[in-house]
């Protein structure tokens, strides 16, 4: 248990896989060479000259590419061990995990590399590419048969783990100041960053090419309130970049994916799969009815976190769930009554969801999670959109969402939602995202004027190419997860076609970010009231005493202060949030 309560710090730095010691950010860094940072060699790399000037750049065509320095590769693989009884196959991990089984309909002596390439592939869900077949070591080939020898036959998995992302610190003595672009300069706000020598910032190396003919290699790092994107510096000037990489993000879980899990777009941190959980409508449907909350037209909060919220000296923020998250990808609450207002639903309800979610969380890099054997908050939130009946044949009732990121004051690194309900008479409400990297950077005059290819024909096709932006159907039984730090989202149009009033319900989890504080967790805002509720009950005082007792103490809000509290945090949500800014 002291491993899922270890600071996030502390936890990273055990866990990443460091650079090989003779890399060169080590060996050339003026921090450990002792090389005076106001002499004169030390200074002559400090001019931005060779990151912009025509001569260090490529060409890739039309398309002007400008390098940077050099990073390692990562290429991660798992071997599988096979052990055949016909008509089973059973896949083992080399510690004896069990990771498979299938069935063949044939003989051994006709059963090809390909063929079982294939039955492998269709139940591990990977594509056949990242499968090769080894007898004793030795790869086979795709037409050769196994024959009788099945003694040693194994097969290697290349994992698909998405863009590399790597563990950064911020070097104290190197200037805010970066480029993107042209000699466009950035300056980076470095309140986003903990303090130098703390490696906890999350980078992913990424070539980006813009609307202009110009094409960079860039550092991407996400955050809560932008992206930060600037140019990675040259080989010549490496060490004078902002971030000092020191190795790569621990290994995310393989842990199984649900049948029809699905990516959306291309670089967008965005998943879905199609999960039947019948108990919770009837759950949810039932403390539905007995709140009968409606604060605004087409709005019901059935769990609504602005009613359980812990004032701080920036303002209310809300109250958290906690999870502990094994190895395996089991999630167990934590707190017991006190785990959640409603500790119930929050068992029932939450907890199902949040392991249903785990595995395509796993799958998120913009930013990372730190997923198991880990400590999780997350803020548990019910809701129900009403469309109100269909008024004569000109007169659709809509429903149509706002772009924005969730979380006010709280930090959400991540969202997981499902939906439960949604009525056949609903039409349309995708979800819809975009990517809140920037698009391009203009420049004029002496910075270098690239404006000219910045028109319409080539603005078209940058956002026809960028697939960042995407929409993902919504039907009853989705599971949703994607990340609430690359990308903004909103619900498209929604009419209901009918004569009766229809609904669409959810439940939302915030997965708060691992690498920022963490909130005060619900078990010790519950505390104090649970224990003087437990203290007064053997008065035989009734339950709506006791908490008239508890709110003239200060201890529990009222009713009404919950309320009027909940619309104020309501109309500062309901409006457009997330820049597109770098």
């Amino acid at each position: 248990m002291a491993e899922y309560l270890q600071s996030y710090a502390e936890a990273l730095q055990e866990r990443l896989e460091p650079f090989p010691e003779d890399e060169m950010w080590d060996s050339t860094d003026p921090e450990n060479d002792g090389e005076d940072s106001n002499s004169e060699g030390y200074r002559s790399e400090s001019s931005f000259e060779d990151d912009f000037h025509f001569p260090s750049y490529e060409f890739l065509g039309s398309v002007r590419f400008r390098k940077g320095y050099s990073i390692p590769s990562l290429n991660y693989s798992r071997m599988i061990a096979l052990s055949f009884n016909l008509p089973q196959v059973v896949g083992h991990s080399l510690v004896g995990e069990e990771i498979f089984t299938l069935f063949l309909d044939q003989p051994c002596t006709s059963i090809s590399t390909d063929t079982l390439i294939s039955a492998i592939s269709a139940v591990l869900g990977a594509d056949p590419l990242s499968l090769t077949l080894l007898s004793e070591g030795v790869p086979l080939e795709p037409d050769q048969m196994l024959g009788d020898a099945l003694n040693a036959i194994a097969v290697r998995q290349r994992l698909d783990t998405g863009p590399p992302v790597l563990v950064c610190e911020r070097r104290s003595h190197n200037s805010p100041e970066t480029l993107l672009g042209r000699p466009c300069h950035v300056d980076v706000n470095l309140n986003y960053f903990p303090g130098p020598g703390i490696a906890t910032i999350q980078a992913i190396p990424e070539t980006r090419e813009f609307v202009t003919r110009d094409r960079f290699d860039s550092w991407m790092i996400y955050t809560k309130l932008e992206v930060l994107q600037y140019q990675r510096p040259s080989e010549k000037r490496c060490r004078r970049d902002l971030l000092k990489p020191r190795g790569f993000f621990p290994r995310a879980p393989a842990w199984s994916l649900p049948d029809g899990c699905q990516r959306w777009g291309h670089g967008a941190d965005v998943w879905s799969a199609t999960f039947a959980l019948p108990n919770i409508k009837r759950l949810m449907d039932a403390h539905a009815e007995c709140t009968a909350d409606r604060p605004i037209p087409r709005y019901q909060m059935i769990i609504d976190p602005n009613q359980f919220v812990r004032h701080t000296e920036e303002g209310p923020v809300w109250v958290p769930c906690e999870f502990d998250v094994d190895s395996c990808g089991r999630a167990q609450l934590v707190g017991g009554t006190r785990s959640h207002q409603h500790p119930d639903l929050a068992r029932q309800v939450a907890l199902p969801i949040l392991e249903a979610s785990l595995p395509l969380l796993a799958k998120l890099r913009r930013p990372q999670l730190l997923l198991d054997r880990r400590r999780l908050q997350a803020v548990f939130k019910a809701q129900r959109i009403i469309l109100p009946p269909k008024v004569g044949e000109d007169h659709e009732s809509e429903y149509i969402g706002m772009w924005h990121v969730d979380g006010h004051r709280e930090d959400v690194v991540a969202v997981a939602l499902y939906y439960y309900h949604v009525d056949s008479a609903l039409e349309g409400g995708d979800m819809e995202f975009c990517g809140r990297e920037p698009l391009d950077v203009l420049a004029i005059a002496d910075a270098g004027d690239n404006t000219s290819s910045f028109d319409k024909a080539s603005l078209k096709k940058a956002l026809v190419d960028n697939k960042i932006r995407c929409r993902v159907p919504i039907c009853e039984g989705t599971l949703l997860v994607f990340s609430n730090h690359q990308l903004v989202h909103r619900v498209l149009r929604m009419i209901n076609k009918s004569g009766s009033e229809a609904s669409r319900d959810f439940v939302a989890l915030f997965i708060l970010n691992p690498a920022s504080t963490p909130l005060v967790p619900s078990r010790c805002v519950l505390a104090k009231q649970q224990m003087l509720t437990r203290t007064l009950r053997p008065s035989g005082l009734p339950p709506e005493n006791i908490q008239a007792i508890l709110a003239l103490a200060g201890i529990l809000p009222t009713e009404e202060y919950a309320k009027e509290l909940r619309n104020v945090l309501l109309s500062e949500q309901l409006k457009p949030t997330g820049e597109f800014v770098s």
